[in-house]
């Protein structure tokens, strides 16, 4: 009965952690007035956007350390109790669970950011050079 409750509350964690990252939306690729942008102000776009994505690299970074943090806590409970009452059970199968989904981010392609990609595609039409400092 304890093993039951247990995978239930590990299921219920990692379904939350998954609603939280189906939330986060890229913001859309183009926005009213893009095209008379100058080659400037296209450079500062694209470098804030570039911050707001490293930004939100960070956030995954966090989450997925955090993760980590919580197996290993999981891991250790079971080691001290021995394996008894099924924590053994429950330990293993959230190990695999997070090497699961950390494998399944490390072999998808890295996420390319619409309204990045708009931004260049415009700095290319409108050939733009990188400002000299």
């Amino acid at each position: 009965m304890a093993l039951g409750r247990t995978l239930i509350c590990a299921t219920a964690l990692a379904a939350a952690l998954g609603a939280v990252r189906a939330q986060a939306v890229d913001p859309q690729a183009s926005r009213p007035g893009d095209d008379a942008l100058t080659c400037d102000q296209l450079y500062a776009e694209a470098t804030a956007q570039s911050q707001r994505d490293q930004v939100e690299r960070e956030k995954r970074n966090d989450e997925r350390r955090h993760q980590t943090q919580a197996t290993g806590a999981v891991v250790a409970g079971a080691m001290l109790a021995g394996g008894m009452g099924g924590t053994g059970v429950v330990a293993q199968k959230t190990v695999e669970a997070n090497v699961s989904s950390t494998l399944a981010e490390a072999a998808a392609p890295p996420q390319r950011s619409p309204r990045m990609e708009h931004l260049k595609q415009l700095w290319t039409q409108k050939h733009c050079v990188m400002p000299k400092k």
